[in-house]
């Protein structure tokens, strides 16, 4: 009864634990398109008309800031796809092997790329916002003057 339980137990943690990660990979997959989404109609709202040499700097920017979260996004739809397979793994795999903490780990290891280049964008984005509004406020300011 005890080797029962145990397989129970193993079964249900080898399965369980990657499928409780993906609502949350999830919720960054989908707060990450929206983001690209947003800075890629930012540019071509940019480049649909005649630019200031600012204005390409900005565009070639968040053009970079667009590569970055497409690199993130494919990590983070790769780490979901690692933790289906250890959970499918855990819960299928009839003789003793390491295959669900593998994948559970290189899942894990995407993810957490993914979460840099995630924080590498944000500062970036911050420094992009900065250069904006040196510029337009110098040239508000030497307007007045």
């Amino acid at each position: 009864l005890k080797d029962k339980s145990q397989i129970i137990n193993k079964l249900l943690m080898e399965w369980y634990l990657p499928i409780t990660i993906m609502p949350g990979i999830g919720m960054l997959i989908f707060s990450t398109t929206n983001q690209m989404l947003s800075i890629s109609s930012e540019v071509g709202t940019l480049l649909s008309v005649e630019c200031t040499e600012f204005q390409h700097h900005i565009a070639s920017l968040k053009i970079k800031q667009i590569k970055r979260l497409t690199y993130a996004g494919t990590l983070l739809y790769s780490s979901a796809g690692f933790y289906v397979l250890s959970g499918i793994f855990g819960v299928f795999a009839t003789i003793n092997t390491n295959m669900p903490e593998i994948l559970l780990i290189l899942g894990t290891l995407q993810l957490f790329l993914a979460l840099i280049l995630l924080v590498i964008f944000s500062f970036n984005t911050i420094k992009i916002r900065q250069l904006q509004f040196k510029n337009n406020h110098l040239q508000t300011h030497e307007r007045k003057i």
